[in-house]
């Protein structure tokens, strides 16, 4: 660059500009550089100056062979023009000029790099397309005439076959020898490929040359690759070309010609202005040019700095993909309304600061590494976009946005990976993470992804966050609730692991309740020999139904499908009913999160990105794995979930973090990811309800043991769990559930012997009422039916406060068994009534849908019987003669008295014409009763549109529409059609609606925001027509709207 030159971008003169970059790849290793750009050394020569830039590949000479390195990320480099800092200068050499009289040779290296193949679509290895059996490829080098020996040529192959197999590399016809490969295992998680470098000497062309690549093997199915290939020539000290650069291999000695400049290209980077006979050692290059020759730089593109300048105090850092950076901002102002300062920024806007504008992960981490330790603020990074192993978009599929980390292992199924954890290694010395135990690091700050492809999958994404972090907005006791997915056979090796873990809570936490949805405690079907379990599958949506605060599934799986029985797979989501209770899925299995394919869709990335319904977030693995790598993580997250850090819960990324750092075992659980929001807390209660006293309703005197046939008052209150202090102002509702000890279940056995566990189901009473001033009492009443025998019960309590601003929950285990003294005098059954339809009236007349809600009102001296203890004696009703249903889990005692209470649940499949209803219940001390009445079902075997509305109407906006039908419980397709006052269809949408309310109300049409043909002001028709997917029948209604 000239003075001109430099006067163009803004700067005085020559002497206040610096050049700053990284040759090649930036360090894997972090250390201090990250702190301060890296000065180009500068040489000034008149009214120019000259500075030497290196391409990405980097080509070196160490132990005798040439090393090349290529540039995973980029085949561009760029480097940076701006202020002078320290200011870098290129000095002479100052070694003692050399007396030998041996110039030495001086090679000039060709390459030819391969990025066809990733042969497990993992891993930062590539590979030049597959050769056939027999098959050979041809390799061009241009070789100019004047090199005065052999050269050498390197090539770094790959074969994959069972049997031993063979590559052959001929120069012009001329044998250079062949290089045997040894075979690789016939299992599935063998190592996949065998490799090898290949060096010979060839002769002196003379000329351009090519080399052919022969592959032999036995195997019909083998194939062999090629990595790269490398070709030097060595040329005496008086051949050398201007504007080359030349690699020393042994001793050398160089002097400069007339109008000549040299420059010493030191292995340590160092360049040096050789004046006079210098001597070269093995491993330096030399750079030789006239400076009349050199090409002035003159085009220039401006870079933005400011992720270096700007201080972030920031304790989440949101790294995004431009094409959501308007989505994303709106989830960091949300993050910014509750307190958590958000930072957001593009990895362009890194790669600009610290990478010199090249695209380089490590520029990514650097970032972090920066502000991690200039601000000590930095606790969380969100990576916001897909990320892949296809960092140079050589396979096409979906886009690599935000990019991840790939291992350096690309053959070995057990050992490849991806992963976000690369960038939260920020203390310095940190980061080289070799595939080994030795090479384990533990994470400094959390990490996450979200790998959205579309603008559409990041609004749902950050839709899901923001409803999940508001206040009140999914209140209720699904926050208490726990499952264990566990696979059967192979020893029961999974069903014993999810036991450890459900153990350690229950014992720890005993304030959750789980449920073991193990997979051999479920019947199962084979047809056409595949197995399968209606029952598993039924049961794992009804507790999705219900609300699970985290789902652990430990077992097979692959990328959409969890155990061979398909308990789950990503193509029943479409079935699944909306449900604002999104749980944190864990899954200890293979390959479910694999979230850095450019072509497979994983289930993980389904369950985030679906819409209302689906997964809040997922810890997961996206390779293969072992069942005891898996059993160490799982334990690691089961220990951390739930612990507080400084008395508050812990967000994902926290608990994130301590898992990994406590189940490290080389480069087997590195595949172990978070997908979704490391910043996002569980949605765990932060206050404690407690009970304080539990006495006999008839005396004062406090009681430690529960018996059979008590009438007790249970007092309690709310507290802050960091003072112990009542919560005095709050208000709300609490709810407070007795279970009698756990009960043992027994697998059947279907793949291996059957296993007995015990499980804490045996609910004895739940009632509800109201908390006053932080405090509230609880009447309840101990069955005549539970086991008499003395162990250890639960009470566990939880409480909806201030409108759902709040929320409690608690626990206590106390002792259970034997009987009170209690004279019993009652001698009557429940007092029942029933209440039916939307508005449950109790003499609803003729309703018109087969799917018709009900609720159940209860009174009884000694309260209702809940407890499955006695076989004969639960609430049960029938239809039409026939029982539907089991309702002990939904009767809840009502205004703190066991005396009153209800059930309220869906009449299904009522056929056309009169239902016979009947219900059967028993109270606390074995009085039944039974209630029949019946219910006139007419019009239901057409659906029908009851009412349908649009609002606001005049509108300018957007339209909202209403619709109320006959078919609740069913899956529905709602369409929407609007049209011109001629007649023209100006816009079309449909939507389905599975097990769908009553009342549909979240269909809308925003005149400016979606597919609208000119929506100008005046008259429009919508027409709406509701099908049902069960009998395919349909309805239609249509009105008008007005646009002003």
């Amino acid at each position: 660059m000239n003075e001109e030159d430099v006067q163009s971008l803004g700067f005085s003169s020559l002497d206040d500009v610096s050049v700053f970059g990284n040759w090649g790849m930036l360090p894997q290793k972090l250390d201090s550089s990250i702190f301060s750009l890296n000065e180009i050394p500068i040489q000034k020569v008149g009214n120019s100056i000259f500075f030497f830039l290196e391409g990405p590949h980097q080509i070196k000479f160490d132990e005798g062979n040439f090393k090349y390195e290529h540039h995973l990320y980029s085949d561009s480099l760029f480097y940076l023009i701006g202020p002078k800092e320290k200011g870098n200068l290129i000095k002479e050499n100052n070694g003692p000029p050399s007396n030998s009289s041996v110039s030495g040779d001086y090679y000039l290296v060709q390459t030819i790099k391969w990025e066809s193949t990733n042969l497990l679509n993992s891993g930062r290895n590539w590979y030049s397309e597959p050769l056939n059996p027999s098959g050979s490829l041809n390799l061009p080098f241009e070789v100019s005439t004047g090199n005065i020996g052999n050269g050498i040529f390197q090539a770094k192959i790959m074969g994959q076959s069972l049997g031993t197999s063979t590559f052959r590399f001929l120069a012009e016809g001329t044998d250079l020898g062949e290089v045997q490969l040894a075979p690789i295992p016939n299992s599935i998680y063998g190592i996949k490929g065998r490799e090898v470098l290949f060096s010979e000497e060839l002769n002196n062309p003379g000329g351009n040359l090519t080399i052919r690549a022969e592959f032999q093997t036995g195997d019909a199915n083998g194939r062999g690759f090629l990595d790269y290939a490398l070709l030097a020539f060595p040329y005496p000290a008086n051949a050398l070309s201007q504007g080359k650069i030349y690699h020393i291999l042994d001793n050398a000695a160089i002097s400069p010609t007339a109008n000549e400049m040299i420059w010493k290209l030191s292995p340590n980077k160092e360049i040096s202005l050789i004046t006079n006979r210098t001597a070269l050692t093995s491993g330096d290059r030399i750079a030789i040019f006239e400076p009349n020759s050199v090409p002035r730089i003159t085009s220039f593109n401006s870079a933005n700095l400011s992720a270096r300048s700007e201080k972030i105090n920031s304790p989440l850092i949101i790294i995004s993909s431009q094409r959501f950076i308007n989505q994303v901002n709106a989830l960091a102002a949300h993050k910014n309304s509750l307190g958590s300062n958000t930072f957001v920024i593009s990895p362009e806007e890194i790669y600009d600061a610290f990478g010199y504008g090249t695209r380089d992960i490590s520029a990514i981490r650097n970032f972090l590494a920066y502000h991690f330790h200039q601000s000590a603020q930095l606790k969380n990074v969100l990576f916001f976009g897909k990320g892949t192993y296809d960092y140079k978009a050589k396979l096409g599929g979906r886009p690599n946005l935000v990019p991840t980390y790939s291992s350096r292992s690309s053959l070995n199924p057990l050992t490849t990976f991806s992963s976000d954890d690369f960038f939260g290694f920020l203390e310095l010395g940190k980061g080289e993470w070799t595939e080994s135990p030795e090479g384990d690091e533990t994470l400094d700050i959390g990490v996450g992804r979200i790998p959205a492809i579309t603008t559409s999958e990041a609004r749902t994404a950050i839709d899901k966050i923001i409803a999940y972090e508001t206040p009140g907005n999914a209140p209720g006791n699904w926050k208490r609730n726990l499952a264990f997915l566990a696979d059967d056979g192979d020893n029961n090796i999974h069903l014993n692991d999810a036991e450890s873990h459900a153990n350690h809570i229950t014992e720890n936490f005993p304030g959750f309740n789980i449920e073991k949805l193990y997979l051999d405690r479920f019947d199962q079907l084979r047809v056409n020999g595949i197995q399968s379990s209606p029952a598993a599958r039924e049961a794992l949506k009804e507790s999705l139904d219900e609300g699970l605060l985290f789902l652990n599934y430990i077992g097979h799986g692959n990328e959409t499908t969890l155990t061979a029985e398909r308990v789950f797979s990503v193509s029943d989501l479409p079935d699944f009913p909306d449900n604002p209770y999104l749980p944190l899925f864990v899954t200890a299995t293979c390959e479910f999160g694999r979230q850095d394919s450019p072509f497979i869709r994983s289930g993980a990335e389904e369950l985030l990105f679906v819409n209302n319904k689906g997964a809040i977030g997922l810890l997961t693995t996206g390779r293969p794995v072992f069942s005891s790598v898996n059993f160490r993580l799982n334990r690691a997250f089961i220990e951390s979930v739930f612990v507080k850090e400084n008395g508050e819960i812990k967000d994902l990324g926290s608990i994130f973090k301590d898992t990994k750092n406590n189940s490290l075992n080389g480069a087997f659980n590195r595949n172990f990811s978070l997908i979704g929001d490391p910043s996002l807390k569980l949605a765990i209660p932060d206050l404690d309800s407690e009970i304080e006293k539990i006495k006999k309703v008839d005396l004062a005197l406090a009681i430690d043991t529960l018996k059979a046939q008590q009438a007790l008052l249970v007092k309690g209150k709310i507290t802050d769990p960091s003072t112990g202090a009542v919560m005095s102002s709050y208000r709300g509702e609490y709810e407070i559930s007795i279970y009698d000890k756990p009960l043992k279940v027994k697998t059947l056995g279907d793949e291996s012997s059957p296993v007995e566990f015990s499980e804490q189901t045996a609910l004895i009473f739940k009632g509800k009422g109201e908390v006053e001033e932080g405090r509230f009492e609880a009447e309840v009443f101990i069955p005549t039916n539970i086991d008499y025998s003395l162990g250890t019960g639960s009470i566990k309590l939880f409480a909806t406060l201030q409108n759902g601003q709040e929320e409690a929950m608690g626990a206590k285990n106390i002792p259970i068994g034997g009987s009170s003294d209690m004279e019993i005098n009652d001698m009557i059954g429940p007092e029942i009534r029933m209440f039916f339809g939307d508005e449950f009236k109790e003499n609803p007349g003729p309703l018109n849908s087969p799917n018709v809600p009900l609720k159940i009102l209860f009174n009884d001296e000694s309260g209702i019987n809940i407890s499955s203890a006695a076989i004969g004696q639960d609430i049960e009703l029938f239809v039409n003669n026939l029982k539907t249903a089991t309702l002990n889990p939904q009767f809840v005692a009502l205004e703190s008295s066991y005396k009153k209470g209800q059930v309220v649940t869906l009449l299904r499949n009522l056929q056309e014409g009169t239902n016979t209803i009947t219900l059967r219940a028993w109270d606390n001390v074995g009085n039944s009763s039974t209630f029949e009445t019946e219910l006139e079902i007419r019009g239901s075997l057409q659906i029908k549109i009851l009412e349908s509305k649009t609002y606001p109407n005049p509108t300018n906006y957007k339209s909202k529409f209403r619709v109320k039908h006959n078919r609740s419980g069913e899956n529905l397709q709602l369409g929407l059609r609007i049209y011109s006052i001629m007649g023209s269809e100006i816009y079309s949408f449909s939507k389905r609606y599975v097990e769908a309310e009553a009342v549909l109300d979240d269909l809308e049409w925003i005149f400016f925001h979606q597919q609208t043909n000119y929506p100008i002001k005046g008259t429009y028709i919508y027409e709406l027509t509701l099908e049902s997917e069960k009998d395919g029948t349909s309805d239609h209604k249509s009105g008008k709207i007005i646009i002003q």
